[in-house]
């Protein structure tokens, strides 16, 4: 599921997307892929900008990421929530975690794909509320 990179570990294509079908199968559905590389392209806009800015943040880094896969419809159904899944694990793999509630996560990233917050906006958001993790 990792790869390193620039000093991160990146989750890969067919990790989220298993993590992200078996979400919505909870919920009764089925997740359908209609464009793999617009999905991988969503994924994947946040190492690419890490290759070009050597200094950008987990926080900035994350919202990029969720912001590529939620806004590029490569699914069916289910774009923001395989954001959601793909920019946490990102945080996760990068031995941090977002301390918010999930009814105000949920309103950030429903506000960045209406166009009410920018990527630096949502990117805030994740720098105010991400923590190291400590075990």
């Amino acid at each position: 599921m990792t790869s390193e990179n620039n000093g991160y570990t990146w989750p890969n294509a067919d990790a989220i997307l298993d993590e992200t079908s078996a979400f919505i199968e909870t919920m009764g559905h089925r997740m359908v892929l209609n464009d793999r590389d617009a999905f991988e392209a969503g994924l994947e806009r946040a190492r690419s900008a890490a290759e070009y800015e050597p200094e950008a943040r987990l926080s900035y880094l994350a919202a990029l990421m969720y912001d590529g896969i939620a806004t590029r419809h490569a699914l069916m159904d289910g774009n923001k929530r395989a954001g959601a899944i793909a920019s946490l694990t990102f945080i996760a793999m990068n031995s941090s975690f977002l301390d918010v509630s999930e009814n105000e996560l949920e309103a950030k990233l429903r506000a960045r794909v209406a166009g009410e917050l920018s990527v630096s906006d949502l990117a805030d958001y994740f720098e105010a509320n991400i923590y190291p993790d400590i075990e």
